[in-house]
């Protein structure tokens, strides 16, 4: 599996690009993708809510949310190109990409799944909403969701120098 980021308005020419074969969209309540028409609605999943950090926030991403992710991703094929995106491909489709990832690829393995994130995508600032759901679900023990804060964390010391 491959899997790639980007903000809503690239997911048409990155689809392309890349040879996407199915398509993940985090978007806000009432906003519609812009997919490629070779885009096979089939292995598309599209789901609405805010990149909100407190779960108390209305529309904020739910652990009923990242669970429709998580099945989604356990439907994908070995060779899949997935293209994750959210309006502005920095936080909620990073968070799901990486969540993606590790439960592809193991929770041993968080730390290369971290940097397959930041190869394919350097300014990525994960959801904590999103990441701690993903942790509990996938049974890392806090891991995952360390490994993401310490990315976000990272990012947003580099903007403060």
């Amino acid at each position: 599996m491959q899997v790639f980021v980007c903000h809503r308005s690239a997911v048409a020419r990155r689809t392309k690009k890349f040879g996407v074969s199915h398509v993940l969209s985090l978007l806000d309540p009432g906003k519609r993708p812009f997919l490629h028409p070779s885009t096979d609605r089939r292995n598309w999943l599209l789901l609405h809510f805010e990149d909100n950090l407190e779960e108390h926030e209305p529309n904020s991403p739910t652990k009923n949310d990242v669970e429709k992710i998580l099945a989604w991703g356990r439907g994908l094929p070995q060779d899949a190109v997935v293209l994750v995106h959210c309006e502005a491909g920095v936080s909620r489709s990073t968070a799901a990409a990486l969540a993606l990832l590790v439960q592809r690829f193991g929770r041993e393995h968080i730390d290369w799944c971290v940097e397959k994130l930041l190869e394919v995508h350097p300014t990525a600032c994960p959801n904590p909403l999103i990441t701690r759901w993903a942790d509990e679900l996938l049974g890392c023990d806090g891991q995952l969701f360390a490994a993401a804060e310490k990315v976000a964390n990272d990012k947003i010391m580099s903007l403060l120098k």
